[in-house]
C-alpha cells in the first residue's frame, strides 16, 4: 500500500508540473542579424519588466512570476544563448557582456527604449553588465541572490572544472550534485522536481559556455556604487551559493536600493517564495 501511495503521489507531481508548464505564457523567436534567434515571452502592460534566468536554467524559471508580475507590468523574459529554444552554443565562453548584447538586441526588436532590468544569480551578473554598457537604457535594476564581485581565483578554477566535466560526462553529476545546493532544505517535491525537470532540458554546451563566461567577468562593485537608479535586492536567507552578505554588501555601496531577504528561500529565492518576491518587486517599482 505505501509503494502505491509513493507511486501515486509522484504521478500526481508530474501532472502538477506539466499542468504549470502548459499555463505558462507561450514563446516567440526572435531572429538577430547574425542569424541568430532568441526565445523570449512578452506579457502585460506598463513598464518594461526584463527577467533574465539564473544560471543553469531557462525562461521558465520565471513561471511563478509572469501570471502575477504582467497585471503591473510588460513582463519580457528570454532564453540566454544556448538555454531553453535560443541558439545553441559550442561550449566555449560566453560573457556577462555577450548576454547584456542579446538582452539588448531584444529590447531593440521590441522597440523599447528603457526597461527595469532583473536578472537572478547569473541574471544578475547579466543585469549589471547590462547597465554598465547600456546605462541610458535601464530604469532601475532587481538583483536577486547575486552579487557584484567578480570570482575568485578559487572559483574561476571550479567553474573550468565544470565546463571541462559537463561536456565530457553529460550533466546527470552537475545537477543532482547543484540541485541541494539551489533550493532551502524546505523546498517542496513539486519544486524540485520542476527545477529539475528545467535542469535536466538543458545542454552540456550551454552550461560550459556560461560557466566560462563568468569566471571572465568584471567587478561591478564600482557600476553599482556610482548608480542613482532605484535598485531592489532581494536574496534567500538560506542560500548557500551567494550567501546574503553579498547582497548586503550591494546595498550598503548602492545609492538608492532597498534590500529584501526572505525567510525559508534558498538560492533561488522567487522559485521557494514567488508571493514574497512577486510583492517586492511591484512595491518597488508599480507607479514609482
Amino acid at each position: 500500500m505505501s509503494v502505491f501511495k509513493t507511486n501515486l503521489w509522484s504521478i500526481i507531481i508530474s501532472i502538477v508540473v506539466c499542468l504549470a508548464m502548459m499555463s505558462n505564457t507561450f514563446a516567440a523567436t526572435f531572429y538577430t542579424s547574425k542569424n541568430k534567434f532568441i526565445s523570449y515571452t512578452d506579457a502585460g502592460s506598463g513598464k518594461s519588466l526584463v527577467l533574465i534566468h539564473a544560471f543553469p536554467s531557462d525562461l521558465r524559471l520565471w513561471d511563478p512570476q509572469q501570471e502575477i508580475l504582467k497585471r503591473y507590468f510588460r513582463v519580457i523574459s528570454l532564453d540566454l544563448w544556448g538555454f531553453g529554444k535560443s541558439s545553441p552554443v559550442d561550449g566555449q565562453p560566453i560573457t556577462m557582456t555577450d548576454y547584456a548584447d542579446e538582452v539588448n538586441s531584444l529590447l531593440e526588436q521590441l522597440k523599447i527604449s528603457k526597461a527595469i532590468i532583473g536578472g537572478k544569480s547569473m541574471g544578475g551578473y547579466v543585469a549589471l553588465a547590462f547597465l554598465q554598457k547600456y546605462p541610458n537604457k535601464v530604469e532601475g535594476l532587481v538583483l536577486s541572490d547575486t552579487q557584484s564581485i567578480a570570482d575568485s581565483e578559487e572559483t574561476k578554477v571550479k567553474r573550468e572544472a565544470t565546463a571541462i566535466d559537463v561536456l565530457e560526462n553529460g550533466t546527470y553529476n552537475f545537477i543532482n550534485n547543484f540541485l541541494p545546493k539551489a533550493l532551502s532544505p524546505n523546498a517542496s517535491e513539486e519544486t524540485k522536481l520542476f527545477l529539475r525537470n528545467i535542469l535536466e532540458s538543458e545542454a552540456a554546451t550551454a552550461i560550459a559556455s556560461a560557466s566560462r563566461g563568468m569566471a571572465l567577468r568584471e567587478d561591478t562593485s564600482d557600476v553599482l556604487a556610482h548608480s542613482t537608479l532605484p535598485i531592489l535586492i532581494i536574496t534567500g536567507n538560506q542560500d548557500i551559493l551567494i550567501n546574503p552578505e553579498k547582497s548586503r554588501s550591494m546595498h550598503l555601496l548602492a545609492k538608492n536600493s532597498q534590500l529584501i531577504i526572505l525567510k525559508n528561500a534558498g538560492h533561488l529565492s522567487s522559485l521557494e517564495q514567488p508571493d514574497q518576491w512577486n510583492e517586492a518587486v511591484i512595491s518597488m517599482f508599480h507607479k514609482n
